[in-house]
């Protein structure tokens, strides 16, 4: 009988490297990366395009575009495809960032060879409608008259604005009912035809393949046309501001939303380890130094974090949190007091260990199954890196000490990097 009451051995994560994939070439150059897993006959192919939000001509472009590509087969309406994958029991979602486009198509392997024919035809040769297109437009238009009512909402559009500035400008404009209904189908055409080629697509798939059902997948996407490659994207360089404090009130409201954000390192700087356990430290997991301060000791809040959003040799540094309105002005002062003592104060090797553990038990977690590990792969690959990163970054993070973090900590959270985001009631006490 199993003693329940004796816990377990506690054992230190091992670092451990992400499965390696076969790769192949297709005929019009795209890789492929393949993760075998002979018992998962449900295919995974998760096609992967290196175009965003920050590659758009206009607001809204790239979602409206990659989001109705289900709606766009040139061959069937829009519920004679929803029917067809419904039918063969496929899962198509799309996921738009601001750096890459995912698709990932699920699908049973004995229909392989039915279904990738109707995915290829809205994926490679999509004709995008106006009744679609309108359909789609009135939603959102609904959906910001909904989400402009929530201050959480409005200061991440406020926070983008400010950071990306000019630079950006078809994310950083703040979006209305006339960014939304301003869109044509020509435009969606022709940001398609530009970002869909084979020198943006990667390709990855996991699930028990077979010379067969790989010969399927390399004729499917063979037939992606050749293109130009999406440009290197610029650095933020329109910040120099007057300001670092941008207040929007909303009457009424029983809370604000506080966003503290600055341009940051991007994700192949030689800090970026060491900044990634200063950030799960500062607001990255439950028990950081924020939830502590403003949740547990002080009760202004339900959560607090802190993240960072990478894209090209840059990142987006953001603590974000919604606080009781009458004490905004007190939250925010909380913030930075706590940013000062990480200056100031060498964190213990104690607290330190407990937070390299939780980063590595989420990195596990992360790559637990061979479809996570593919989209960790995935990840990795947007930046030029492989299999190998995982076992790096578990290496590396255990070599990060107490003087780093306060090293770090001087670097890159001094008060004037920060700009300060409030939508709500912003009201300092006499």
């Amino acid at each position: 009988m199993t003693d329940r009451s004796t816990p377990p051995e506690i054992h230190a994560i091992e670092a451990f490297p992400l499965p390696t994939p076969r790769r192949e070439s297709l005929q019009n150059g795209i890789p492929v990366f393949l993760f075998d897993n002979p018992n998962l006959d449900l295919i995974h192919l998760l096609v992967q395009v290196q175009t965003g939000s920050f590659y758009q001509p206009a607001k809204h472009v790239c979602n409206f575009t990659y989001s109705l590509l289900k709606e766009s087969s040139p061959r069937f309406s829009p519920q004679e495809t929803a029917e067809k994958l419904d039918y063969y029991g496929t899962a198509v979602s799309v996921n738009v960032g601001l750096t890459r486009v995912q698709i990932l198509i699920s699908t049973p392997k004995d229909k392989l060879a039915d279904i990738l024919p109707v995915v290829a035809d809205f994926l490679i040769s999509p004709t995008f409608r106006d009744e679609n297109l309108r359909i789609m437009q009135d939603k959102e238009v609904k959906n910001l008259a909904y989400n402009s009512q929530k201050t959480d909402y409005r200061s991440w559009q406020l926070m983008w604005h400010e950071m990306l500035g000019e630079t950006f400008p078809a994310v950083s404009e703040i979006a209305t009912p006339a960014t939304i209904n301003a869109l044509t189908t020509k435009q969606l055409q022709d940001f398609h035809k530009g970002s869909f080629c084979a020198e943006n697509v990667t390709v990855f798939v996991t699930g028990n393949t077979d010379s067969a059902s790989e010969r399927l997948i390399a004729d499917t996407f063979s037939a992606i046309p050749h293109g130009t490659p999406s440009p290197k994207l610029p650095r933020i360089t329109t910040f120099d501001k007057t300001t670092n404090f941008v207040y929007q009130p909303m009457e009424g409201c029983l809370q604000s939303s506080i966003i503290l954000s600055s341009i940051s390192i991007g994700y192949n700087h030689p800090d970026r380890t060491a900044f990634s356990v200063l950030n799960t430290l500062t607001g990255g997991y439950f028990s950081s130094r924020l939830m502590q301060n403003l949740r547990e000791r002080q009760g202004l809040t339900y959560g607090i974090t802190s993240a960072s959003t990478y894209f090209g040799e840059q990142s987006v540094f953001a603590i974000s949190s919604d606080v009781n309105a009458s004490q905004t002005a007190h939250a925010i002062d909380s913030c930075f007091e706590e940013l000062q003592r990480l200056q100031d104060e060498p964190v213990s090797e104690q607290e330190l260990t407990m937070v390299k553990n939780y980063i590595a038990g989420i990195q596990l977690r992360a790559a637990d199954t061979t479809v996570n590990a593919m989209q960790k792969y995935a990840y990795f690959h947007t930046f030029g890196l492989d299999e190998s990163e995982m076992y790096r970054y578990l290496t590396d993070i255990k070599k990060v000490t107490p003087e780093e973090i306060l090293k770090l900590s001087r670097r890159y959270f001094s008060y004037n990097n920060f700009t300060q985001i409030i939508v709500g009631n912003y009201l300092r006490e006499k």
